[in-house]
């Protein structure tokens, strides 16, 4: 059973072994993903170097472990920052809900402020007239 191999301009680290450009790097189970072949492909261009290549500048090498370690943890803040603003549109659903019902507490004892205060007028009247001489 033959594994795929692809070459890259560039070096390639696949977990605690590091590939040199040109040398052959698996691709499937054990090695590289197809996107991620893809990628450095898109990044460095296909393999050219041959026996008519010409020297170009040296290409940086790639930590495929490093850059997973990097993408988990930017996964990792990217959920604890989804549930954070779901966590507070819920907050913001339920003060708006709040404010509300307060909204109509508040006309509610405006309208019994009003009431009572009409009571209170016709009470004064009712101890004027009890105090007014007979």
């Amino acid at each position: 059973m033959s594994k795929k191999t692809e070459q890259f301009n560039v070096t390639v680290k696949v977990g605690k072994k590091t590939y040199a450009p040109g040398e052959p790097v698996p691709v499937g189970p054990g090695g590289l993903t197809a996107e991620e072949a893809e990628n450095f492909r898109k990044n460095f261009g296909a393999w050219t170097a041959g026996p008519d290549a010409t020297p170009t500048a040296p290409v940086p090498s790639v930590d495929l472990d490093r850059l997973r370690e990097a993408i988990e943890k930017l996964s990792a803040d990217n959920d604890k920052l989804s549930a954070d603003n779901d966590r507070l549109t819920a907050e913001r659903v339920s003060a708006i809900g709040d404010r509300s019902t307060l909204l109509k507490q508040n006309e509610q004892l405006e309208t019994d402020n009003a009431t009572l205060a009409g009571e209170v007028t016709k009470l004064q009247a009712e101890i004027e007239k009890l105090k007014a001489p007979k």
